[in-house]
């Protein structure tokens, strides 16, 4: 019995087959159904029921999970406490936000896999509830997203914050006076998603102003910054990432008041003893992190009008 063996096994379990189990682990089907014939072997018990279609448990299979899930778990737990850094290694689900993704993510990717060469990053882009989400469920070990409050239950690394205005397309005429909410009220805005911190913001400010409209959507900051330039309504964007648009005069910053929140971003994990591999990512998006503390905003002369 080797620890490979009893990982096999357990990946059968939780995907529910054995081709599954082989694609996740990226071996041929017959090598897991080897792995899997050696282990009965030396237990001398049978661990699936082979009469059955799916890949259903015996009671000694049933019994194996737990013992097997202890034994991977101290595996990995001297190597985290008693070896290297460069030492760690396993498939690690990351969740990462669109701008983390259009910003820094390559200089992290690049950095773990000289730190960890034996990490194996599943990366996956999405909208902050959704991320949230597959946090809590075990579904991700780790997410870098943007919000202020997290469950106490989370470790929560800060990796600073990003400052957003009001953006229109070049073509957009602004009255030579800060725009109010009364402004917005004939004005189409474009935001991300419902189940973005985004989104959030948008109507949060809007609540503010004390405008009713309701923004139209969609899911990408790429298109919702190719939508705002062409002209469609105006939007929430970073200046810090559309910086040769807001050069060239594609996009263009426009005054409001209030003025548009600053908002931070965090590596978040659950706060549980092994936790080694998360730990690595967290403290490398530190490092790499292009966000900043408390960005200033744009000079008022630099807004064109």
């Amino acid at each position: 019995m080797n620890f490979r063996q009893l990982q096999t096994f357990l990946e059968i379990v939780r995907l529910g087959s054995f081709a599954a189990a082989a694609a996740k682990l990226n071996a041929t089907q017959s090598t897991v159904s080897a792995r899997i014939q050696e282990l009965e072997q030396d237990l001398r018990a049978a661990l699936f029921d082979r009469s059955q279609r799916k890949a259903t448990l015996t009671a000694k299979g049933r019994e194996l999970v737990s013992y097997a899930e202890r034994a991977l778990a101290l595996d990995a737990e001297i190597r985290q406490q008693i070896g290297p850094r460069e030492g760690l290694s396993g498939v690690v689900r990351v969740g990462v936000a669109e701008l983390v993704a259009m910003t820094w993510l390559p200089l992290l990717a690049k950095a773990l896999h000289e730190r960890c060469p034996k990490i194996t990053l599943e990366l996956d882009i999405a909208l902050t509830a959704p991320l949230r989400s597959r946090l809590q469920s075990g579904d991700l070990d780790i997410a870098l997203i943007p919000g202020a409050s997290f469950d106490p239950g989370y470790v929560v690394r800060p990796l600073g914050s990003v400052q957003f205005e009001w953006m229109a397309g070049g073509e957009f005429v602004a009255p030579p006076r800060p725009l109010s909410a009364a402004d917005f009220a004939d004005l189409r805005i474009l935001s991300l998603g419902e189940n973005s911190y985004h989104f959030d913001t948008v109507s949060s400010w809007l609540a503010r102003s004390g405008s009713t409209q309701r923004p139209d959507l969609c899911n990408s900051m790429t298109v919702l910054a190719t939508l705002t330039a062409a002209s469609v309504g105006i939007s929430l964007l970073p200046p810090s990432c559309y910086a040769r648009e807001l050069a060239d005069g594609t996009l263009k910053l426009l005054d409001a008041r209030p003025s548009p929140p600053v908002i931070p971003f965090a590596a978040v994990y659950k706060n549980r003893r092994l936790a080694g591999l998360q730990e690595a990512i967290a403290e490398t998006a530190v490092e790499v992190s292009t966000f900043i503390d408390a960005p200033a905003p744009p000079e008022k002369n630099n807004r064109k009008k």
